[in-house]
């Protein structure tokens, strides 16, 4: 009578059968997320509310250039001041999904799936890099700033282009002189306040460390950029965001097509670590409820579902705050 052949134990892959490592696995996660480093933020009691915004011309208006608008002679009344403001709104809105566990799959899982922590972080992601992608539109919406607080790059001005002038016979630094070139558009739209940040996607980092302009002016002042590689944290007093996040729109069985949420574009901004009554910063994020997870039972599907879920709204709150480089590489 015919059977299988016999097994030979002959090298040290035929005496294990092959399962799930207890103590790895590999896993895909968004990272390089920057929303809530740019747009702080805020707990707020209700899910729609308003806000104040101060008149912008009143507060900088003056009645004489000399400075003696505000002189009052001996014995009369000063002139009275009034001041105008807006109310804006934000609407929060709901954002979740949801996953499961089947009772089957629980009771057949290798301990290195740990299913019902793995699928939560995994639908935390999505909604995560749904924010990065929602605060990334809004300060790559052009109409969202003054017509001087924008500027677009092109051919031989974008800084990876094989005849860009990195220096010129005038200018140390062709890129931190657009840089200053916003840095000046945001005082003067704020009336003073200096830029703080830079948001340089990692695309745009890895052009610009390798600048010479750029490299040149930094070079007593930044031995960190020849260490580690990349960008120094701080660059010419601007503190450095790099986000590096990236998502894709294929359709799923499909090989995906990876596409920065930041774009090919530079930021820079005013942003106020601790906005509140009567301040000025770029934009905040109004979280009505912060991350919670529901979870409950399906008896007829033998499952049970959780699903992550905040409440917010990200809001511009002035363009004034912001500088935007278009197209700053090809």
């Amino acid at each position: 009578m015919a059977g299988n052949a016999p097994v030979n134990f002959n090298n040290s892959r035929t005496v294990h059968i092959n399962q799930p490592l207890s103590r790895f696995s590999v896993g895909y996660h968004p990272t390089g997320m920057v929303a809530e480093q740019i747009f702080n933020v805020i707990p707020v009691a209700h899910e729609s509310d308003d806000y104040v915004v101060w008149d912008k011309g009143q507060a900088f208006r003056v009645e004489r250039t000399d400075g003696y608008g505000t002189l009052r002679a001996d014995g009369s009344p000063s002139l009275l001041e009034d001041f105008g403001a807006t109310l804006k709104n934000y609407r929060a809105e709901e954002f979740a999904r949801k996953t499961r566990v089947t009772d089957r799959q629980r009771a057949n899982q290798d301990d290195v799936f740990q299913l019902e922590v793995s699928k939560v972080r995994r639908v935390q992601d999505k909604i995560l890099l749904d924010e990065e992608l929602r605060v990334a539109n809004i300060l790559l919406t052009t109409a969202n700033y003054p017509a001087a607080n924008v500027t677009t790059l092109s051919g031989t001005s974008q800084w990876n282009n094989a005849s860009f002038a990195s220096q010129t016979n005038g200018t140390f630094s062709v890129i931190e002189m657009n840089f200053d070139a916003g840095r000046e558009a945001i005082r003067l739209a704020t009336g003073g306040k200096e830029a703080n940040v830079a948001i340089i996607p990692a695309a745009v980092a890895r052009v610009m460390k390798r600048d010479v302009g750029v490299r040149d002016s930094i070079k007593y002042t930044h031995g960190d950029i020849l260490e580690n590689g990349a960008l120094p944290d701080v660059l010419w007093g601007l503190r450095v965001i790099c986000p590096a996040a990236v998502y894709t729109t294929s359709a799923e069985g499909e090989v995906p097509t990876m596409t920065d949420v930041w774009g090919k574009n530079v930021i820079l901004a005013y942003v106020d670590p601790n906005a509140g009554l009567d301040s000025l910063t770029l934009g905040k994020i109004f979280r009505a409820r912060p991350w919670q997870v529901k979870q409950w039972r399906d008896e007829e599907v033998e499952s049970t579902y959780y699903e992550p879920s905040l409440v917010q709204a990200e809001q511009l709150i002035s363009g004034d705050c912001g500088y935007l480089i278009q197209s700053a590489i090809a």
